[in-house]
């Protein structure tokens, strides 16, 4: 049975319907497909309940300054300065792909740029330039400046973001379960 055929009383099947109407989709990795649906969900929760739905540059700050350090979550954003820093700069110079995050003229690119170079080292810096790569991957995703047929190349880039996203969820919110270990 194909998605579109599917009884309105049934969930609709996005991945399935993906994979049978685009061309480009047809050879993509389940993981990818996950990827990009984990993304989705992360974001929405993240825009919705720490940005309280007004995701920009200027949020992301007012997040940072009031955002409680740990160890272990100095240890997680480290670990993602880390990704970020191995794809986007060779010595001190900002790889090509970097630029394709099509950053805006409030996107701050000079601040990540910085960080990812480690000229800027403080947790909040750090924590700001991981959110406004998110949300750079989050707009060229959702606009479409990121197709279909480049989401395998991308499913790491993608799920580094959840990460950090999901992070900043457990670190800001009151709404998550306690549990041992917390990040925050």
């Amino acid at each position: 049975m194909n998605a579109s055929s599917t009884k309105s009383a049934t969930i609709f099947d996005a991945e399935l319907w993906v994979r049978e109407n685009l061309r480009e989709a047809l050879s993509l990795k389940p993981e990818t497909l996950q990827a990009v649906a984990g993304f989705a969900l992360l974001w929405n929760l993240f825009e919705g309940r720490v940005c309280k739905n007004h995701a920009n540059v200027g949020a992301f700050h007012r997040i940072t300054q009031n955002l409680q350090s740990s160890p272990k979550l100095e240890e997680l954003v480290n670990e993602s300065i880390s990704f970020y820093r191995s794809r986007y700069v060779d010595g001190q110079e900002m790889k090509t792909i970097f630029f394709r995050l099509n950053f805006r003229c409030n996107d701050r690119r000079d601040h990540v740029e910085s960080v990812l170079k480690g000229e800027v080292d403080k947790f909040g810096d750090k924590v700001l330039a991981l959110l406004i790569i998110a949300y750079r991957i989050r707009n060229n995703v959702f606009h479409g400046l990121k197709s279909a047929s480049i989401w395998d190349d991308q499913a790491k880039n993608i799920s580094e973001a959840s990460r950090v996203l999901s992070l900043i969820i457990e670190a800001k919110g009151d709404y998550i379960f306690e549990k041992l270990g917390r990040v925050r």
